[in-house]
Parts: structure tokens; C-alpha cells; sequence
């Protein structure tokens, strides 16, 4: 963890500043600390292999007895949950390679943690989505110092798409430590990571960022009302207007395989008590994004289309901006590099190669097969079109192959 980023943490308890006890074990540098105790008012958190720990949980306190007698890589474990000794020998292995992949590293985790699906997360439509929302509301409120932040970001795919955006190190906040270790790993190199508790108060500064955003999780919160206030207390700086995004919440009126404790679309906005939100289908952003857009932020959805709606977009802010209509850019070149889609099957065939769509499960193909939408069930390319791709130049042949995500910009090492 920067050094500087104790600037924006605070206790998530009695709201005090952080810092570090340098009268317990630590090992830090001038500009970061690897390992550590921050202390408040009234608690202490340990700080494992530079991520902060801000909540009391079980696995916390284990990890903070360790560091407290100088046991960082024990202290390590205990975030894992890696109580086995050969998993946690087989996992340090692996962590310790220069070449395993996302994929390795997921796998040597062990088969309770929830990587599967994150291999086809790039392409998959709630995934492009919130990457587009989120790229046009972060292009209008950052700057000028501005940095945002995204809560319940998981492994960080969304986040990789902020980094670009936030003038500060964009941070990562999530319950659980393997995910947002994967992110700074992997998925987004550069972000700083926040382990904490969703359902208690968010442990950073009052005004602190610019873009608070949350996509995917918000309907498995219980304390909703809390978390949209903190939110709105994040981004609360009357010079500097800023934007609090809820992306894919699921809709109470409507069934979803993977439900949640989701609310009514009256219920979810009744939840903003300074900022008014708007909220949109999701179905409609879809269509913006597969038609290559733009992003309809001024669209305002009747209370049928939200009703009948799977999930729900839900966006505040004070900014002008905001509520406009957002071009799609694509990028020039990779912020990773160009790979094939995993969800194709490649079959040579000549000088050419023959791509099948393929979904990995049942499962898979009901909750994201919209993905048919912009992904061709077959398709064929030119060897040389594949061997361009290490380039990681979006040129040529490659434009609309990019758009349609039969490419997909992965980070490095993803598998």
C-alpha cells in the first residue's frame, strides 16, 4: 500500500485516522508499506502483503496475531483461508512464479473460490456494460485530482477500466482479500487495494473520491441504506460535483437465477437521501453498447420498462455532464494484449482457423447468452489476422473483430 493512500482511510468504526505502529513488527519502505499494524482511536488492523484489513472478521484478527509476532507469510495464509498445509505450500508456489497465469493462480486456490466464470468475464453483457457506464461517467467527473473508487469490485475487472481515468491510484474495495490480491496481480496492476466489510460503514474520508461505483453486488448487501449513504458520503464536495453509480442490481418485480435480497425500482431509489438518482433498464444501455452507441445517459425509463427489467443502472450526480450522450470510443492499442475470446474453440484448418462459440456450462449459456447478440456462433480468421493481434494494435481487420469481442483486451498472464 502507498504510503499516501493512509490519507483517504479511516477507521471504519470510530472514524479516526490510520496509521502505522512502528513499535510492532512492519516492514515498510519510504513510499509503501508491505506488511503492518494500523492503529486508530480504537482498534488495530493488520496490513497483509500491502493490502489493509479494515474489518474484525475471524480471518483478521488471526492475521493480525501473526504479524504482531512477525509472521507476515503466516498472517498471508490466514487472508487465503488456507488452513491446509500442502494447499497453502502447492498456492505460496505458484504466487511465487514469474509466469502462472490469473488462471493458475485461481486454480491453486482451491475449487470453493468463485474464479470460474471470471475467465469469460470481458466479454460477458453485464461486463460490457458497466465498462461503458462506467467509462463515460468516470471521463466526466475525474480530474483535476480526482480519484475513484470501486466497492465490491471483486477481482477488479471493472476496475482495470477506471485506471486510465483516476488521477490518483483508483481504489479497490472488497470483503475478500484473495480477490482484491488477484486484482492488484493481474487484472488491475496499479490499483490499491481495500479489504473491508460492505455492510459496515466504508472506511475511507469524508469527499475523498470523485466516483464512487459499485456493479454486480449491490443486491447481495443487506445494509442498503447504509452503503448508499456512504457512498454519497465519499463523493460529498459541493466545488466538485461527483457520481455515485449502482450497475446490474437485480429488480425485486423480475426473476433472476442468481437473485439476491434485491429491491423495487421505487425501493432502490428511495435509498438516496442527498443525491437524486436516475434509474435506466438495463436492457436499453445493452442495446446502446451492442449498437455501438452512443450511451444514452439523458434516456428516462417509465416505470414499466424499469419494472420490467431484470436488473437495474442507477446513476447520481450533480454534474452537468453526466446525464448526456456518451460516445463509444474504441481504443488504438491494448492496455493488455489482444487474445482470442476464450469462450471460442479453435480448430485449424489450413491457413486459416475456425472459431466455435462454446459456453463453458448450461449455466453459463442461460444467465450471459445474450452474449450471442455481438459473439457469431462460427466464424473463420486468417492465421495472420491471429499473429497481428501481438502487435496489440486495434487496426485494420481487427476493428470490428474488437467491437464484437470475438478479441478481447485481456490483462497479461490472464490464461
Amino acid at each position: 500500500m502507498l504510503i499516501e493512500t493512509l490519507e483517504v482511510l479511516r477507521c471504519p468504526y470510530c472514524g479516526g485516522r490510520l496509521s502505522l505502529v512502528d513499535s510492532i513488527f512492519h516492514r515498510a519502505t519510504a513510499t509503501e508499506i508491505h506488511d503492518g499494524i494500523l492503529g486508530c482511536h480504537c482498534c488495530i488492523f493488520p496490513l497483509v502483503d500491502g493490502i489493509p484489513v479494515l474489518h474484525v472478521l475471524p480471518a483478521s484478527t488471526v492475521a493480525r496475531d501473526h504479524l504482531q509476532a512477525g509472521r507476515p507469510e503466516l498472517a498471508r495464509r490466514a487472508m487465503f483461508g488456507l488452513d491446509d498445509d500442502s494447499q497453502a505450500e502447492a498456492f505460496d508456489a505458484v504466487a511465487s512464479s514469474d509466469t502462472a497465469t490469473y488462471r493458475d493462480t485461481v486454480e491453486a486456490l482451491g475449487p470453493n473460490f468463485e474464479g470460474g466464470y471470471f475467465l469469460y468475464r470481458f466479454s460477458d453483457p453485464t461486463y460490457i456494460v458497466a465498462q461503458a457506464v462506467t467509462r463515460a461517467i468516470g471521463a466526466t467527473v475525474l480530474g483535476g485530482g480526482r480519484r475513484a473508487i470501486d466497492i465490491c469490485g471483486g477481482s477488479g475487472h471493472v476496475t482495470r477500466t477506471l485506471l486510465d481515468l483516476s488521477d490518483e491510484p483508483p481504489v479497490l474495495a472488497d470483503l475478500y482479500f484473495a480477490k482484491v490480491w488477484l486484482a492488484r496481480r493481474f487484472t488491475a496492476p496499479g490499483c490499491e487495494p481495500v479489504c473491508c466489510d460492505g455492510n459496515a460503514p466504508m472506511p475511507f474520508a469524508r469527499g475523498a473520491f470523485g466516483f464512487a461505483m459499485c456493479t454486480d453486488a449491490f443486491m447481495y448487501i443487506w445494509t442498503k441504506r447504509q452503503f448508499v449513504g456512504e457512498m454519497e458520503r465519499l463523493v460529498d464536495n459541493p466545488l466538485h460535483p461527483g457520481a455515485v453509480l449502482i450497475g446490474h442490481t437485480h429488480n425485486e418485480r423480475t426473476w433472476n437465477p442468481s437473485h439476491g435480497q434485491p429491491l423495487s425500482p421505487e425501493g432502490y431509489a428511495d435509498l438516496f437521501e442527498t443525491m437524486e438518482p436516475r434509474l435506466f433498464g438495463e436492457g436499453h444501455l445493452f442495446s446502446d453498447v451492442v449498437s455501438g452507441g452512443p450511451l444514452d445517459l439523458t434516456r428516462r425509463d417509465d416505470q414499466e420498462t424499469l419494472d420490467r427489467s431484470p436488473a437495474l443502472t442507477i446513476v447520481a450526480s450533480r454534474h452537468p455532464g453526466v446525464f448526456a450522450k456518451h460516445p463509444l470510443a474504441l481504443p488504438d492499442a491494448a492496455a493488455g494484449e489482444l487474445r482470442i475470446n476464450p469462450l471460442y474453440t479453435q480448430t485449424p484448418d489450413g491457413d486459416r482457423v475456425r472459431l466455435t462459440l462454446t459456453f463453458p456450462n448450461e449455466e453459463y449459456a442461460e444467465e450471459y447468452g445474450a452474449c450471442r447478440q455481438y459473439l457469431p456462433e462460427t466464424l473463420t480468421l486468417d492465421r495472420q489476422a491471429i499473429t497481428s493481434l501481438a502487435a496489440g494494435r486495434v487496426t485494420g481487420p481487427l476493428v470490428e473483430l474488437f467491437q464484437r469481442k470475438v478479441i478481447v483486451d485481456l490483462p497479461k498472464r490472464y490464461y
